[in-house]
Formats: structure tokens, sequence, C-alpha cells
């Protein structure tokens, strides 16, 4: 299983927190504005159908003397009736009236092969139409129209009744209102990220008053317990010296054990201390450009002595020289702190490899172990600040679950990204990829 710490600047928490509340400010807004905008539309195109379609039935409707009223559409207005039509089963036009006579043959086609069973009504778009009158061109504009369906019958058998109107005013009015509503969408996404960027700044202020609060704290309190932990340390040294052999077996078991805790307790102090002042921006990285080559081989040397213990065959794989641009002391707790982890979880007799892959792009600093290996569901967790994988046998080899935070802040500095490879049983492979 491969998994990567992507490279890139170290996020602001509460910056990216102030962008995700503005956002979801600004879309509970959006979201309010276009389910109005829906309603309303809605709300007038059922309206208008309820009007247009009791009108047309009003007509359709229409007898007088038990016979069907046509009405005469020559001279009507533009909101009156645009045709009005009696066909037969067969398509055969019983009575008709258009307010445009010239074009009833276009008019037919838009009802020609509509035979309803009972009152229907439907919306049809009537595009631009050209035809000859003589010397004469006549023009209609589009038009949509709103067309009804009435079966009746007749003393020679059934027959259709179709009348339609023209409704383009009122799409008209509907586009007009779509667009009302676009154009109010804008400003009010506009002062909607005014407005929400505004509100979640001031949500944050409490919060990072808070945080900033536990973080003095912390950096305080570390830096406080330096003091009493070394004091410790060396009254416990002072101790062993002048009772030398007077101290009995089991008070040097107990004096070793207070040691190795005041260690690991002031190895833990010194991590929350640089966390601590990595989170408020204050630890300085001395950058500059060095041989890495000479440095990685002594760094890898200090470790020899633990890893012969465990009897860990500790080797490197370096070129001759390679020039880098970074931090020479972050660079090399990021390097003990890799093989600090890749030595304490590999088994006896298990082997441990560092290598430099130099790369015109690119240059990596790879630490590879024969160890337990860490599972797929622990490897995105494995940088989060006390997390421990085994959390029994953490405590037995003194992590605190610190380092590899430690090594994503150091990474993060060097815009550098980290590579895990690594499966239950077969190892574990860090690359820390640095641009050149």
């Amino acid at each position: 299983m491969k998994w990567t710490l992507k490279r890139g600047k170290k996020r602001d928490l509460f910056q990216y927190t102030q962008r995700k509340l503005t956002l979801t400010y600004t879309w509970l807004i959006i979201l309010f504005l276009a389910l109005f905008s829906i309603i309303v539309s809605v709300f007038f195109i059922i309206m208008t159908y309820q009007e247009q379609s009791n009108s047309l039935s009003t007509t359709m409707y229409a007898t007088e003397d038990g016979r069907v009223v046509i009405p005469d559409l020559e001279n009507s207005q533009s909101g009156d009736l645009y045709f009005f039509y009696v066909l037969d089963n067969q398509g055969k036009v019983l009575a008709q009236s258009d307010a445009i006579p010239q074009l009833s043959e276009f008019t037919l086609e838009k009802f020609s092969d509509w035979r309803p069973n009972e009152d229907k009504f439907r919306l049809r778009w009537q595009p631009e139409l050209h035809k000859r009158d003589g010397a004469l061109t006549l023009i209609s504009p589009d038009r949509l129209l709103f067309i009804g369906a009435h079966p009746i019958m007749t003393a020679n058998g059934p027959a259709t009744i179709y009348a339609a109107k023209d409704v383009t005013y009122y799409w008209d009015i509907l586009r007009t209102l779509l667009l009302v509503f676009i154009f109010i969408l804008i400003i009010f996404v506009l002062v909607a990220i005014k407005l929400s960027s505004s509100m979640s700044k001031k949500a944050m202020i409490p919060i990072q008053q808070t945080f900033r609060q536990q973080q003095q704290f912390l950096a305080d309190a570390s830096h406080e317990l330096r003091t009493p932990l070394s004091i410790m340390n060396t009254s416990l040294d002072v101790i062993e010296l002048e009772n030398g052999d007077a101290i009995t077996p089991y008070s040097k078991e107990v004096v070793s054990d207070m040691k190795e805790e005041i260690g690991r307790m002031s190895r833990m102090v010194q991590h929350l201390l640089l966390l601590a002042r990595s989170d408020v921006g204050s630890v300085e990285f001395e950058m500059g450009t060095f041989d890495i080559v000479p440095k990685l081989r002594q760094w890898v040397l200090a470790f020899e002595g633990v890893a012969q213990k465990k009897a860990i065959k500790l080797r490197t794989m370096l070129p001759d020289t390679l020039t880098v641009k970074g931090d020479p002391e972050k660079l090399k707790q990021l390097v003990y702190i890799l093989l600090d982890n890749a030595i304490k979880y590999t088994p006896e007799e298990g082997k441990v490899d560092v290598g430099l892959d130099p790369n015109p792009r690119q240059w990596r600093i790879i630490v590879r172990d024969s160890g337990i290996g860490i599972a797929e569901a622990d490897q995105p967790r494995i940088f989060d600040r006390f997390y421990r994988v085994e959390k029994h046998r953490s405590r037995e080899e003194g992590s605190a679950g610190l380092g590899l935070a430690i090594a994503k802040q150091i990474a993060i500095a060097h815009r550098a990204s980290v590579v895990l490879e690594s499966a239950p049983g077969k190892g574990s492979t860090f690359s820390i990829e640095f641009p050149v």
C-alpha cells in the first residue's frame, strides 16, 4: 500500500475553516434565493395555466341553440384567440376561424394528428413564418401557442374542437422574471460572500483566542518543565556518584528507571515545545546549501550502537556527493526520527537501509526497514500528534507519538512530500521527496 503526504505549504487551520464557513453561508443564501425563485416561477406558471385553460374551456364549450359558437377571429386583438377549428375524425375541417387566415395550413400542422378522448391542453412553439401573398410577404413572428382540444358529437358523427391562444406575452413575462432573478442572484452572491466572510471572521475570533492561549500555555509549560526535569536528572547523577557502591541493586534499578522516565519526559517536552512553536510560526529554519552525503553518513553512524543491540544490519546506499538546500539541523532531526522508528519497529536480525536518490527535478531521502509494517487504515494517521499504531508496544518503546508529527512539520517547511509504502509484516519505506 502506498500513501503520500503531499508537498505544499502548511495549511492555516483557521483560514481553511473560515473559507469553509464562508462557502457554507453563501450556499445557504443562494439555495434560499434559488428555492424562492423556483416557487415564484412555478406559482406563476400554474396560475397562467389555470387562467388560460379556463378561458379556452369557456370558448370551446360556448353554444347557441345547441350549436357550437364559431368566433370571428379575423379582427381579433392580440389578447384574443389565435385560431378556432372544428375537425371530424378524418381531419376534415367542419368550421374554422383564424386570426391570420393566410397561415391556416401551418396552423393545422399543430394538431392534425392529435385526437384526444377528453379535454386536453398543450403548448406548442410556432417559429417565425414567411408566406408570399401576391406582391407582399407575410411575416409572422415567433409565437408560443396554448392549444386546447374538446371532443364533441355532431350530426355527422364525433368531432373535435381545437382552440388556441397566443401566450407569448406570458412567456416574455416569465423570461423577464427569470432574468431579474438571475440578476438578483448575482448581486446576492456578491453580498453573501461579503457578509459570510464577515460573519465567519467574527465566529472564528473566540476560537482563535482560545487556540492561541492553548498554544501559549503549551509552549510555556513545555519550557518551564525542562528546568525541573534537568534538575531531577542531575540530582539522580549526584546520588549515584556520592553513594557509589553503597547503593543496593534494587535502588540502582529504581534510579535507572527514574532516569529513563525523566529522559522520556524530557524528549516529550522538547517535542511539544517544537510543535507549539511550529503552530505559532516561531520556529526558525536556517536554510543553506551543503553536501548532505557526509552528514547523512555521520547521522546513520550515530545509530550503529542501537542497531547492534538488536543485531540489525544498518546499511547505506549513498552517492559520492549531493549538494542540497535545507536546514542541516532540522534534516538531521528528520533522519533521526525515521531511523529511530525503523530500528524500534524492526525485530532482531532485521535490516534497515538508508539511501539518497539524486534527481534533476527532486532528491529523496529513503529509509527502508524489514519491520512489522503499518496497516492501510493507520497509514493516513501516523503523522497525527500522539497517534500510535500499537499503543502498548509504543509505550514500552518510550514513544509518545510525536516523532512523525515533527517530521511532518520539517517536511512541510522544506516543501517536501512524504511517500509511505508499507504492509503488515512486510516492513515500511519512507521516501521524503525534496524539490530541487
